[in-house]
């Protein structure tokens, strides 16, 4: 859900240049998800993302993984951010 990072407010509308604006208190901010926020194609996340749910750690995947280990672990990151924030 695209919420406020002032005010936390959850019912932005969307500008003409494509930013959205808080009904709330008004600032202006653009979103991108966590899933958009990375270079990857989509079938390699999905991939780490299957095996970050198996609990494979970064470092075992380094022989047959396309990616290299810097990628994989700043996708790890964000995965345990996004775990982290809707606990």
């Amino acid at each position: 859900m695209k919420r406020c990072p002032e005010c936390g407010g959850s019912r932005p509308y969307r500008l003409s240049d494509g930013r959205l604006k808080c009904r709330s208190c008004g600032h202006r901010f653009s979103w991108t998800s966590v899933w958009d926020s990375t270079r990857l194609p989509a079938a390699v996340k999905r991939r780490l993302l299957d095996l970050f749910v198996l609990g494979v750690p970064s470092y075992r995947q380094r022989f047959g993984s396309a990616t290299s280990a810097v990628s994989r672990e700043r996708f790890y990151r964000l995965l345990r951010a996004c775990c982290a924030w809707e606990e």
